[in-house]
């Protein structure tokens, strides 16, 4: 891109749902994922020390498909558990919990990305580096307040040449 060097996630697996578990026993559920990433770099070689930054797409943990032990979806099984009907009716406190854990809602947030080229091998076109990712966790589809999730790890790829005829 002008300016700079140009990183974008095309195709291929590109998530895995993941669960950590914190140190008091919690567990959080997330989508480890770079969806949709583009990143920019103002570099326009890829060398130690380039540094690129971005930000991409992170899906649900669970589709619309998945169903809560007591049937409730978002785009199947049942609206309502049963004696849940009569509990919503009274206005009581509590509905807003209530109402987050019977309306499922399929939810997209965003995540950010930074990497920095640490070693290339000119030969081959192979380069390596470290990431930092920043994403929300699993909201239990719309029942639950997501925590950030932080991740720090190892990244590695290849350039090749660009001639225009790839398909993606």
């Amino acid at each position: 891109s002008e300016g700079g060097l140009r990183f974008a996630e095309k195709e291929g697996i590109d998530y895995a749902a993941t669960t950590v578990q914190l140190p008091g026993g919690e567990r959080v559920p997330f989508m480890f994922t770079v969806k949709e990433l583009v990143a920019q770099s103002t570099s326009k070689t890829i060398a130690p020390g380039t540094e690129f930054s971005g930000t991409f797409r992170v899906p649900s943990y669970r589709s619309g498909l998945f169903l809560d032990p007591k049937g409730r979806g978002g785009t199947t099984g049942y609206d309502m558990a049963q004696g849940l009907p009569g509990m919503e009716a009274d206005g009581a406190e509590g509905q807003a919990e209530l109402a987050g854990e019977t309306n499922k809602v399929f939810q997209v947030t965003d995540g950010s990305l930074e990497f920095a080229v640490n070693k290339v091998d000119e030969a081959t076109g192979e380069w390596s580096g470290v990431f930092v990712s920043e994403q929300l966790s699993d909201t239990d589809m719309g029942s639950k307040v997501p925590k950030k999730v932080l991740i720090k790890g190892i990244v590695s790829g290849r350039v090749d040449t660009y001639n225009g005829s790839e398909e993606y």
